[in-house]
């Protein structure tokens, strides 16, 4: 029973007409009360009189004991006054001293009183018949003032219009509603269509065929609710994995108990090294005790076995810190237990991130290949970790993480420049993309150390103060104290044993792995030298092998052939790379002159393709000129042939016999003739 429906001390009776107020209980088997506005004027009545009384026992679910606010409706308060009037004689006025005489008991009887007082409130909010002003009387008699207001105030009760269907007629929508699970999305008309001809081949002649359109959507609507027959396909086919039972709190008290792994793409794009654009894929370990994430990484490509175990081996050795977070530090967290946990894992130092250390027993996978490959499931067997595999199509087995990269994309990726948002529906007309991975990658992890690691989360929430959500640091610390696991014979060397490895040659320079170089004060004594004696350069040199973590690009790792200590090599541009201005430049060089690829033009070509294109353009040219003069010949007459007088040319002209004043004659050619 509601609280508004129990009845509680304090609360008024009516007894024949007297307010009387609930005060105490004796022996167990007796109420107490006392006279409302009195002092002195007890009664004592047994506890199932009372209850008859104060109509509890026979009092519905929908009449509340007392009201809701502060006071009952004017119009409850108003009614009562009239029906006292009109039953008992009582004035409405309280100051008056007698009843009015269209109400005096004495004088006048019950008919003609209420007969006076239908005529009264007609015309007004209150206006009552007869009939109905009786049935309000019982209503009071029955439960007081409460049944008076359910009665004037009724509440329409829920029930759902299939209740009344024929059950033919639920069976078959059942039928055609199950039958979409795997179909496409379609409209509700022709879902509407479908049972219609399934009843007139089932039933022919019935008259359930007759049913009107209307009706038949509404049935079909109200049977709908939670298989989402109408809505994205994707979100139907995962609604019908979910088992049709009572669902059980999926939650963990003790940390690794229950981890999830996933993958998926992150909303933002970012430049490669070559300055193309790609959107790249995390990865995250997750813990459901606390939800804190044990490992993550940012890929460029799909990950494979090899990636996750080397995620898996992150987890369990605990991560380094990244130069520039000096503020995610272990030793700058006041909420974890920095002490306790580097007595657990002593590969935990000040310089660590402060990420809980979560050791994994059991961890959720999904159907993927690179889940499922022999080389995370070795990584796993060798540490004795449980594999859980989750039946096929069925995202809901893992929802913490699922739910996690929902978190990811609003409250990190939505703050990046580049952010294309969580579908093509969200994406802008133009994505500009001014972050590289390397950056994204920091930003990622400040992000989850400074921010999500200590910032309320929903579903972390204790038993005992439910009204209360904690971080998953707050959670994490408490469970921590009770259960922190046991520590690991997992050395430096068996981290470094699962990196890949590339030969490389140790120059003055340090060392040249893809397009960046990586040095260190500790590499003095191996520049120049090789594992074989000859010439550093030559074909017979052995260079030294050198490991790097393939979603770690800031360091390198070398192991000192004599002294056999891993020698740590950072990039030496780090401090360029971190630089605003550096990164703001980088970026304007590739949109500007291009990516540098092998296959791009250079400027000799473009130089070249703009003079084959000039002389084709001026060989046009002449081309078009020449055929206009060919036009313009023939359409002039042809002169008629003159027969050449040899005999003339043959007799030469005297030269002082030319008349050089004559205009057949070019003057240029008297000057050279008399030169």
């Amino acid at each position: 029973m509601f609280d508004e429906h129990k009845l509680r001390l304090g609360d008024t009776v009516e007894i024949d007409g007297e307010t009387w107020v609930w005060e105490a209980v004796r022996r167990g088997t007796e109420a107490k009360l006392r006279k409302d506005g009195s002092v002195d004027d007890w009664l004592v009545v047994s506890v199932p009189e009372l209850l008859s009384h104060a109509g509890s026992a026979r009092r519905a679910s929908d009449i509340s004991l007392r009201p809701v606010g502060d006071d009952w409706p004017a119009d409850v308060q108003d009614m009562e006054k009239h029906l006292l009037e009109a039953f008992r004689g009582i004035p409405m006025d309280p100051t008056a001293i007698s009843s009015r005489a269209q109400y005096d008991p004495t004088m006048t009887t019950q008919e003609q009183r209420i007969a006076s007082k239908v005529s009264e409130i007609a015309g007004t909010s209150l206006a009552r018949s007869r009939r109905t002003l009786y049935n309000l009387w019982d209503a009071y008699n029955s439960d007081g003032v409460a049944g008076l207001d359910a009665r004037m105030h009724r509440k329409a009760k829920k029930r759902l219009t299939i209740a009344k269907a024929d059950p033919r007629l639920v069976a078959v929508i059942d039928r055609a509603l199950d039958d979409r699970k795997t179909l496409p999305t379609s409209t509700r008309r022709h879902c509407a269509m479908l049972v219609r001809r399934m009843l007139e081949s089932m039933y022919p002649g019935d008259p359930i065929c007759d049913i009107t359109s209307s009706t038949l959507q509404s049935y079909i609507n109200e049977r709908d609710a939670g298989r989402y027959s109408f809505d994205k396909a994707t979100t139907r086919r995962t609604a019908a994995n979910s088992p049709d039972r009572q669902h059980f709190s999926g939650n963990a008290f003790r940390l690794g108990a229950v981890c999830e792994i996933d993958s998926t793409k992150l909303d933002v794009q970012v430049w490669d090294d070559k300055g193309n654009t790609f959107r790249p894929t995390v990865t995250a370990l997750f813990d459901v005790s606390c939800r804190v994430p044990l490992a993550w990484a940012i890929h460029a490509d799909a990950p494979n076995g090899f990636d996750h175990a080397l995620l898996l081996a992150r987890a369990i050795v605990g991560r380094k810190a990244i130069p520039g977070s000096a503020a995610a530090e272990l030793s700058g967290s006041a909420t974890l237990p920095v002490a306790l946990m580097k007595q657990i894992n002593p590969y935990l130092d000040d310089d660590s991130l402060a990420v809980p250390w979560i050791f994994p027993h059991a961890i959720t996978i999904d159907g993927g290949a690179d889940f499922r490959s022999a080389t995370f499931e070795a990584a796993c067997r060798a540490f004795g970790i449980t594999l859980v595999l989750a039946p096929p199509n069925t995202p809901t087995v893992k929802p913490h993480v699922e739910r996690n990269f929902g978190t990811t994309s609003t409250d990190f990726a939505t703050w990046l420049a580049g952010a294309t948002g969580s579908s093509v529906a969200n994406r802008g007309k133009r994505d500009t993309p001014t972050l590289t991975l390397d950056s994204v990658r920091l930003a990622f992890d400040a992000w989850i150390t400074t921010v999500y690691l200590n910032k309320q989360h929903g579903g972390l929430k204790s038993p005992l103060f439910p009204g209360r959500e904690w971080t998953p640091n707050q959670m994490y610390a408490a469970l921590f104290e009770v259960g922190p696991g046991v520590q690991l014979p997992f050395r430096a060397e068996d981290f470094f044993a699962l990196l890949p490895t590339k030969p490389r040659v140790i120059s003055s320079e340090g060392i040249e792995f893809n397009n960046r170089t990586y040095d260190s004060p500790l590499l003095a004594d191996l520049r120049g030298r090789s594992l074989t004696g000859a010439a550093a350069g030559s074909t017979r040199a052995r260079k030294f092998d050198i490991s790097y973590d393939p979603y770690n690009s800031n360091a390198v790792w070398v192991r000192h052939p004599e002294t056999e200590e891993w020698i740590e090599c950072w990039d030496t541009a780090l401090e360029d790379r971190a630089a605003w201005m550096a990164a703001e430049t980088a970026v304007k060089l590739v949109e500007r002159f291009g990516t540098g690829e092998p296959g791009e033009t250079p400027r000799t070509a473009e130089f070249l393709d703009d003079i084959e294109r000039r002389a084709r353009s001026d060989k046009h040219t002449r081309a078009r000129h020449l055929r206009n003069q060919r036009t313009v010949g023939s359409a002039t007459d042809a002169a008629e042939p003159a027969p050449i007088d040899l005999r003339s040319w043959a007799d030469p002209v005297d030269v002082d016999d030319i008349d050089w004043d004559s205009p057949d004659y070019d003057p240029v050619t008297v000057k050279e003739i008399r030169a």
